[in-house]
């Protein structure tokens, strides 16, 4: 019977569109999604490259070789290109994953060889709600979170300037009016991007720490091990990083030399669920608490993980973007007061809508 793959897009706003990579085995649909690669056209050419190893061959008995295929063209690549594959790759570990789980009759955390998981804690990254960044706007998005549930919210009060006022103030602006919104119980995030200058940075520290930021992410790259040292010596505010990781070693120094308080592996970019848990596990001191502004399937790749992640914390969830996400996965991402609920169905435990008015077909083949 054919077999076939396909590279889907879902249109959500002006700012994301969601890719998926889907198996169509039988009556069987196995998903992984590569969203956020930055490069669609560059997807599709890796899966040409990739078809040439998949047709033919058993999926389930070559699911290690296959993501190898991947693992080398990242090694033999420069950036940008290597993060492409990195996110092509994450996609088709979870989509492998997926199919091994739903040819096993188990949902991936049991056949990863976890109990069932309790609902796995969420917080809310406000960076897309639909609507203005002046300050009043972005407050009402972190109050939108709260209401739902969410005790933790996240934003990236830098990314965007607002007329000519430097990056910091409006950031600042932004941050004051978020939590005078919230109150004081509200866990409240920030990711820097790395959008300000190192110097920048340390002259608003004074200032995030009396508004009680939780975390402060990607203020620094961690390679910048210098800078970092500095940030750490200044502050007390946990430092966050890592969501463009590849390999556990990229953090070894940050790690060896407590640096760095969250690890932040992607299931996407990392290259799969099997490096995000290898990542966790080559520190297991730190807490991991994957990056994930992402669609409803690496979103559930991700809370899978938390099943056999000891030191996973809590797990991003892009709030607000898309009223329908639920729907494109036939209702089963299933959120409640700020947790994501996953049951005992086979595999990731999704169902993708292939006729949902957001999706297209970029890529197709028969295996």
């Amino acid at each position: 019977m054919s077999r076939t793959l396909e590279l889907l897009e879902s249109h959500v706003s002006e700012r994301t569109q969601w890719h998926f990579v889907v198996l169509r085995d039988a009556d069987h649909l196995a998903l992984g999604e590569c969203s956020d690669s930055g490069h669609p056209a560059k997807l599709v050419a890796e899966l040409e490259l990739l078809a040439r190893h998949v047709r033919g061959r058993d999926l389930l008995a070559d699911r290690a070789g296959l993501v190898d295929v991947l693992a080398r063209r990242v090694g033999e690549q420069a950036r940008p290109d290597a993060f492409v594959t990195a996110t092509l790759m994450g996609g088709l570990e979870q989509l492998l994953i997926d199919h091994a789980a739903q040819a096993a009759g188990e949902p991936v955390w049991k056949w990863l060889g976890g109990s069932a998981p309790a609902p796995v804690r969420l917080y809310a990254n406000i960076n897309r709600v639909p609507g203005g960044r002046a300050p009043g706007d972005v407050a009402a998005a972190a109050m939108k979170a709260v209401a739902a549930g969410f005790s933790a919210v996240k934003c990236a009060p830098f990314d965007v300037a607002d007329g000519d006022q430097p990056l910091a103030v409006t950031g600042l602006r932004r941050l004051r009016a978020i939590r005078e919104a919230v109150g004081d119980e509200i866990e409240l995030r920030v990711d820097c991007h790395e959008r300000l200058p190192v110097e920048e940075v340390h002259r608003l520290l004074p200032t995030l720490e009396d508004l009680g930021i939780g975390w402060l992410e990607d203020a620094v790259a961690m390679d910048r091990t210098r800078d970092l040292r500095a940030l750490r010596a200044a502050t007390t505010i946990p430092l966050a990083g890592g969501e463009l990781m590849f390999d556990a070693a990229e953090a070894d120094t940050a790690v060896s030399e407590d640096l760095i308080d969250v690890l932040m592996p992607d299931v996407k970019h990392a290259g799969g669920m099997k490096r995000v848990l290898s990542i966790a596990r080559s520190a297991p001191e730190l807490a991991v608490s994957p990056h994930n502004p992402s669609g409803p399937v690496a979103t559930a790749a991700a809370a899978h993980l938390f099943a056999v992640c000891p030191n996973a914390t809590d797990l991003e969830y892009q709030f607000g973007e898309a009223s329908w996400r639920s729907d494109l996965v036939g209702g089963l991402e299933r959120t409640a007061e700020g947790r994501l609920h996953l049951d005992d169905r086979p595999g990731l435990g999704l169902a993708l809508d292939t006729r949902h008015p957001s999706l297209r077909v970029l890529w197709s083949t028969t295996l």
